[in-house]
């Protein structure tokens, strides 16, 4: 099993998205890139604006290698867009080019608040028309020796968070099983920590807790990740996305990176995987624009998500 960063908070943008290849089928995991229009008061500073354009172009490279591509659920950082954005580096036809031909297998519109179930409809209206859309929801597709399972609806952070349900997914090949489970924020909740625990992955990719839950959800998500970093035949966990928005995540995090070293478990970012150093370019925005001077200008509004 081949697997490829794409872009995430560690590589300077908001995302999740990853590229997996199999000898059976390729999958692009949540095709999406964002910058946060206002994080510290601020807008994006233009180095995140020029690496967000980068990871847009590796984005695109590796969606036309893919057979699958994913939507965890419609928040903006987890699917391409129909139309332009600054933030996300896209153009009226971007999305045609991440899309077209693809079997996209997308959370259903059940169990999602009103902003997404509007973007829901947007994007469906519009991919619709250039690939196939199939409901993932707790189904499971074989592609030769390669079988891809998506969980049923799982909360997007704590239990009844207003952020409604993502899927997550799991993909194994007969030598590695790979979990990917992106905005589940620890997992806050234990529906989400149950699938993990029971799909047994060698390699898990988790959207970790971020620093705005409060104190309980926050004990909840760090103790989830805990359980999961010490999980029987897990070899490598990979902290993703929400975590990395705060520059002191790994002092948060050290009990799971302490249950990880009593396992054996290896700690790692997309970054890391790809050999670099962490880029926390949102969370470094005032440092930014204090050491590479530049006129604060927001270019178009927005959602953070």
């Amino acid at each position: 099993m081949e697997i490829v960063p794409i872009a995430e908070e560690s590589l300077g943008v908001r995302s999740m998205a990853l590229f997996v290849r199999t000898r059976d089928t390729a999958i692009l995991f949540d095709a999406g890139v964002s910058l946060s229009p206002r994080r510290f008061g601020l807008p994006p500073h233009p180095l995140e604006l020029r690496r967000v354009q980068e990871l847009r172009a590796k984005l695109l490279e590796y969606a036309a290698a893919a057979d699958v591509v994913t939507v965890s659920h419609y928040h903006r950082d987890h699917f391409t867009p129909w139309y332009r954005s600054v933030y996300m580096a896209t153009d009226d036809h971007t999305y045609v080019e991440v899309y077209k031909g693809k079997l996209v297998l997308a959370k259903s519109p059940q169990g999602i608040n009103w902003s997404q179930r509007r973007r829901h409809y947007g994007f469906k209206k519009a991919v619709g028309k250039v690939a196939e859309i199939e409901y993932v929801d707790g189904k499971s597709y074989r592609f030769g020796r390669t079988t891809l399972t998506a969980s049923p609806p799982l909360p997007h952070g704590p239990e009844g968070a207003r952020t409604g349900f993502v899927v997550a997914f799991v993909v194994e090949d007969g030598e590695e099983r790979l979990l990917y489970m992106p905005d589940v924020q620890g997992p806050a909740n234990d529906a989400a920590l149950g699938f993990a625990l029971n799909a047994a992955p060698t390699i898990a990719v988790v959207g970790g807790p971020p620093i705005y839950l409060n104190n309980v959800e926050w004990a909840t998500g760090v103790s989830n990740l805990e359980r999961l970093a010490s999980a029987s035949g897990l070899r490598t966990l990979v902290v993703a996305h929400h975590a990395l928005r705060d520059l002191d995540w790994k002092t948060r995090l050290a009990p799971v990176f302490e249950a990880a070293s009593r396992s054996g478990v290896r700690v790692e970012t997309y970054a890391g995987l790809l050999g670099r150093e962490d880029e926390l370019l949102e969370a470094r925005r005032r440092e930014l624009y204090r050491l590479m001077p530049a006129e604060p200008k927001s270019l178009e509004e927005g959602g953070e998500e």
